[in-house]
């Protein structure tokens, strides 16, 4: 597998945290065990806090029914005999981030699924079906590119992210209500990420003469934290700040 989202996806080393887990943790680590020991599809689904974040181009799951149309795409027999078989001795809490398995292949909020950072082959075909699809619907000089990595909506922008083959990031822009086949305002290349600190935020930097452009994705913050924020400044000085909603 290439690369899981980064998206609310914790990797993390874990030999410092296992065998760390509380009486509480035990158990509610014991019970997703044994669900998936049961392959109880209905009551797996129960336990996911959702939305269920995919990677990229791939639909988040929003909820139980949707959940148990995915459940082999998403849970195949790798991951499921991965948590079936696993010992407690495998899973360690790792704080305000919650308990994961291994070095992160799941992530737990109490007795519920909050991420998973693991892709099936299935998911993997599907995201590139997916990918294809957005290729040809795109603005002729935008079909070249390795991964989309980010899609968003200011108040008067929609911004597309993808990364290239060369391992540099690309961006471009359009106004709201402009399709993507139309050509866009504005496109940056040779950007770059940036992860700012372990909690999963980071964000992408473009430079175009005295303007720099920078999208913070906002994976951990306040409740009324945006998706991401589009910050542009002139010569270092700030001209354009506005909130974004991520979709795909």
């Amino acid at each position: 597998m290439k690369k899981m989202i980064i998206t609310s996806l914790l990797v993390l080393n874990s030999s410092a945290f296992a065998g760390n887990l509380n009486a509480t943790e035990q158990k509610e680590v014991q019970s997703i065990i044994r669900l998936f020991q049961k392959n109880d599809v209905d009551n797996i689904a129960k336990n996911i806090r959702y939305p269920l974040i995919r990677e990229n181009p791939i639909p988040d799951i929003q909820n139980t029914t949707e959940m148990k149309t995915r459940y082999t795409q998403v849970f195949d027999q790798t991951l499921r005999q991965t948590i079936a078989k696993s010992k407690l001795s495998q899973w360690s809490n790792v704080g305000w981030r919650g308990v994961m398995l291994d070095n992160g292949t799941v992530w737990l909020d109490g007795e519920k699924i909050r991420a998973i950072n693991y892709s099936s082959p299935a998911e993997q075909q599907f995201k590139k079906q997916l990918i294809a699809q957005q290729k040809t619907m795109l603005y002729p000089t935008l079909k070249k590119f390795a991964q989309p990595e980010l899609q968003f909506k200011t108040a008067k922008f929609q911004v597309r992210i993808d990364e290239l083959s060369n391992g540099q990031y690309r961006y471009a822009a359009w106004n709201i209500g402009k399709p993507q086949s139309t050509k866009p305002n504005l496109v940056l290349n040779n950007g770059s990420m940036t992860f700012d600190g372990s909690g999963g935020n980071h964000y992408f930097n473009f430079k175009s003469g005295s303007y720099n452009y920078v999208v913070y994705r906002n994976i951990i913050g306040e409740s009324a934290t945006p998706d991401v924020t589009l910050s542009v400044k002139k010569n270092n000085k700030e001209i354009l700040n506005q909130s974004g909603q991520i979709f795909k």
